[in-house]
């Protein structure tokens, strides 16, 4: 089993985006995915297809506080087949760590126990450094940053990097450090975009993606309530995420990776 954290403390960085793109890449793999939405927003959640009309046994919220597992608050992820989700909701705003004690290394220990029901797990993390992206970060075999070609968002990776060498990866989770970089939004015909993006490559020599382009489906697909590769999949933002994680699910999964070239190229 392998778990991923698509983690940045950067909003609006397509966090959310890329973990979906990764929970519909590895079931189209054939993997038993299991998604894990650990932002109140529930973004993911929705992604996935699930609406305030889905009737679930339990959230992340639960699983937090041990009320219930993960296996018996997971459901199937209505627009992603092959995948299953725990829904992240509102209720993740009153967890902390004086409500759940050890809530940075719970979650990991919990699916150390109940996580072999699935293949691979992908956890998607709020747009913050608090206490509910330590615990997804402290759960990781692989760390995927989505980095949006903005400054604001390069800039954040060293903070990330940072957070998790001085509280994670010393006693938590010995090791972890950020393995993938995805270039998202990204425009070829803008400097600013460029410049970012030889700088990520520079700065994180082998760990930075093929760039993925910006589009509308993007958008689209989330008001349907699916991943971008299954609203539109000969869409550009669909096709680049394609080459851009198959390095990433390769390394993984042990399937070899789809030959392309970066859009950044």
């Amino acid at each position: 089993m392998t778990t991923y954290c698509v983690a940045l403390s950067k909003g609006g960085s397509t966090k959310t985006t890329t973990a979906a793109e990764l929970v519909a890449g590895l079931a189209r793999r054939g993997r038993r995915v299991l998604a894990i939405d650990l932002d109140q927003q529930g973004n993911l959640t929705m992604r996935m297809g699930v609406t305030p009309d889905t009737e679930v046994a339990g959230v992340t919220a639960d699983v937090l506080t041990a009320e219930v597992t993960a296996r018996e608050a997971a459901i199937p992820a209505p627009t992603v087949p092959g995948a299953q989700i725990i829904a992240g909701t509102n209720d993740l705003i009153e967890i902390d760590t004086t409500l759940v004690p050890d809530l940075v290394t719970g979650l990991r220990d919990h699916l150390a126990s109940d996580g072999h029901h699935w293949d691979d797990i992908v956890i998607d993390t709020p747009p913050s450094l608090a206490p509910l992206t330590l615990a997804g970060l402290a759960a990781a075999d692989v760390v995927v940053v989505s980095m949006a070609c903005e400054v604001e968002s390069f800039d954040q990776i060293a903070r990330l990097e940072e957070v998790i060498e001085r509280k994670i990866s010393r006693r938590i989770r010995p090791g972890l450090h950020i393995s993938w970089i995805v270039p998202t939004r990204y425009n070829g015909h803008r400097t600013l975009d460029k410049e970012i993006l030889e700088m990520a490559q520079e700065r994180h020599p082998g760990k930075v993606t093929a760039a993925v382009r910006e589009g509308v489906a993007v958008k689209d697909a989330y008001t349907c309530g699916m991943p971008v590769s299954v609203y539109a999949p000969q869409s550009n933002p669909a096709l680049d995420y394609q080459v851009a994680l198959a390095p990433v699910l390769a390394a993984s999964t042990g399937h070899p990776a789809t030959a392309g070239a970066s859009v950044g190229e």
